[in-house]
């Protein structure tokens, strides 16, 4: 009976690890900081506008990229309503076409911001005996954010108590959408508004 010797198997060798190694770690690298391991970051996910010439698909921190200067890029209308006829219910009363520029500038709290709203008025319509007190500008306003969204409050000034807040805008780096409704209660009760989500600003 023949022996056949059994040439024994040469060791792996380091120019063939040395390649493998690489592509595990790769393969790691691109599940760690695409947030498949560890702590999931869903909670920084930007909500996209439902318009799709309104998202830019970034995600934003509290104050960044909404302080500066915004405005709008076509006259926006406003209805006005008075409760000026029977001092009990509001009814629309006119309206009135307005541009407007927002000054948007941080402040010690990271979700908390000022603006500073100017804005010019034209193509008023008003029935007779509507009073309506016209806004002044510039108005100051005081916003508060919350992930992408941006609301804009007024204090109540003596016996003028406003009710709720000013505006509420969703907005991305560069474009900003949302409702006005300055609504007050004084001797009589005012709300300036317009409809949901016409109010549409650029950053410039």
């Amino acid at each position: 009976m023949s022996l056949t010797s059994t040439k024994p198997k040469s060791p792996l060798k380091v120019t063939q690890i040395i390649p493998v190694v690489i592509i595990i770690g790769s393969f790691i690298g691109v599940l760690y900081f695409g947030g498949f391991l560890g702590e999931s970051n869903s909670d920084q996910s930007f909500n996209e506008f439902d318009d799709g010439a309104f998202s830019d698909g970034g995600k934003l921190t509290p104050t960044r990229d909404i302080e500066g200067t915004w405005k709008t890029t076509f006259a926006t209308e406003f209805t006005i309503a008075t409760d000026y006829q029977d001092f009990d219910q509001l009814a629309d009363v006119g309206t009135e076409d307005r541009t407007m520029t927002f000054t948007i500038t941080g402040t010690s709290d990271e979700h908390v911001v000022l603006a500073d709203v100017e804005f010019s008025s034209s193509n008023r319509q008003l029935i007779s005996g509507s009073g309506y007190i016209p806004d002044i500008s510039p108005i100051q306003l005081s916003g508060v954010i919350n992930g992408t969204q941006l609301t804009l409050t007024k204090s109540s000034v003596g016996p003028i108590e406003q009710v709720g807040s000013v505006a509420v805008f969703t907005f991305t780096s560069t474009q900003m959408q949302g409702t006005w409704h300055d609504h007050w209660e004084g001797v009589w009760e005012q709300n300036v508004y317009t409809a949901t989500n016409a109010l549409k600003l650029m950053k410039q």
